[in-house]
Formats: C-alpha cells, structure tokens, sequence
C-alpha cells in the first residue's frame, strides 16, 4: 500500500534533517579551504563534482535537479570562502 500523505512527509523530515547535517559538515570543510586554495573558484574541481554527483544520480530524470542542488551549494560554499578570505584581510 502506498504511503499516507504524512508518512511521505515524515520520510521527507528525516531526509532534511540528515540533509542539514551534511550540508553543515559540507559547509564546514569549504570553508576551511580558504588558506589552501589559491582561488576561491576553481572551474576544474566543480566540472568534477557535477560529473560525479550526475554519475551518482541512478534516475535521469532527477539529474537536473541535483546538479541545480549541487551548484547552489558549490555557489555557497564559494561565498563562505570569500567571506572568510576577506575576513582574513581585515
């Protein structure tokens, strides 16, 4: 029997929470970068990991999406580094 509308939204809520985990910890490592990169954006490693996260991404139909994900956090993780980077000027 399929799921109830609350079930799906329970299974969603968990996956947010060990989402918003993960991105932290992701966030976290990205802006640790800063002293270690030369630049904060590096066209190369980002081609990599879309390549990767596409090749992980088993429904093609939902690679679009991941990748838009993938490259918003990529964006974000690029800020915190310049915000760090700058931070460091100061």
């Amino acid at each position: 029997m399929a799921d109830t509308l609350e079930e799906t939204r329970e299974k969603i809520d968990a996956i947010d929470a060990r989402l918003a985990i993960l991105l932290t910890a992701r966030f976290s490592l990205a802006a640790s970068l800063t002293g270690l990169k030369k630049k904060v954006r590096d066209p190369v490693r980002e081609a990599a990991v879309l390549k990767h996260a596409a090749g992980l991404v088993n429904d093609r139909s939902l690679r679009p999406a991941v990748l838009a994900v993938y490259r918003e956090i990529m964006k974000r993780g690029r800020l915190l580094q310049k915000a760090n980077s700058e931070a460091g000027k100061s």
